[in-house]
């Protein structure tokens, strides 16, 4: 009886030490998306572009789905498949696409059903930008009003916009409390916000902690990229690479504190150029594998 006891006993012990190790496993595994916004790597072909991020082992791009970008919108229809395809025989996917889509419409609506046919279900919608020589807030419940139509197109469809802040005095949004006045009442599963660190950073200063505050229960995606002030009198932004600017770990880790993993999109935009020439594409190659290093680190 005494072995039978030891045995029970031992076996217990076994079987909570393997539930805590498969817990703990399964709390790893459940860790936010990396995927590459690929803008200045556009100019390679969708194959290629699979097996370089493959071997940077993140899981995918967001997509530039959009005027001037690797696909063109009317192109979708035939080109998304072939993308979608040829980065999946890499393990990669595209996550998130980036469109010109800003309001509801018969037209957008057509186009995003192309996405959502191809596993495409989120989605970055355009920005909003003010007319300064026309009051404010009636601007902001002007786009408040689109935000919350587009919520309910995608709603039906069965997809997520996610709008990016931007810095610059253009932007609706970018000084954070106007993006919260937009979204308030509006299902972040329809739509929601992708917070730029860069962008918030630059235009929150030394209160970024107050900006977060107040609107993090709207944000569903990070954007990670880095700037430095400089100029004789330090006003002048300069992209930088990641983690060697204004934008730091305790900035990521204090934009997803609380959250659920949520697709992280890295903006390399330190090169040279936004969009690198197919010649010499593979320094930007060098400069988003350097930053998704970095990224890696403070997940």
């Amino acid at each position: 009886m005494t072995n039978r006891r030891k045995f029970l006993a031992q076996s217990a012990a076994t079987l909570a030490g393997v539930t805590a190790a498969n817990a703990r496993k399964s709390k790893k595994k459940a860790v936010s998306s990396i995927i590459v916004f690929e803008k200045p790597i556009q100019t390679l072909e969708y194959d290629r572009m699979g097996e370089i991020l493959a071997k940077m082992e993140v899981q995918g791009i967001e997509a530039t789905i959009r005027k001037g970008g690797h696909i063109a919108q009317e192109e979708a229809e035939e080109e998304v498949p072939k993308m979608v395809a040829a980065l999946a025989e890499n393990g990669q996917k595209a996550l998130i696409a980036a469109t010109n889509v800003s309001e509801a419409n018969a037209e957008s609506e057509k186009f995003l059903r192309i996405l959502k046919a191809n596993g495409i279900t989120k989605y970055r919608s355009n920005y909003y930008r003010y007319d300064l020589k026309k009051e404010m807030l009636p601007q902001v419940k002007e786009n408040a009003a689109k935000l919350k139509d587009l919520a309910a197109m995608n709603k039906e469809i069965g997809l997520q916009s996610l709008y990016q802040i931007h810095s610059g005095y253009k932007y609706a949004g970018a000084m954070s409390w106007d993006a919260a006045l937009m979204f308030d009442g509006i299902d972040p599963d329809y739509a929601a916000i992708a917070y730029d660190l860069r962008h918030f950073r630059a235009d929150s200063g030394l209160s970024w902690k107050t900006a977060l505050a107040t609107v993090k229960k709207y944000i569903r995606s990070i954007y990670v990229k880095d700037a430095v002030w400089e100029g004789k009198r330090s006003n002048k932004l300069k992209n930088v690479p990641l983690d060697t600017g204004f934008v730091d770990k305790e900035t990521f880790d204090a934009v997803r504190k609380g959250h659920k993993p949520m697709p992280v999109s890295l903006h390399m935009e330190w090169g040279k150029t936004q969009l690198y020439p197919k010649g010499d594409v593979m320094e930007a190659v060098e400069f988003v594998a350097r930053d998704v290093k970095t990224l890696k680190s403070w997940i």
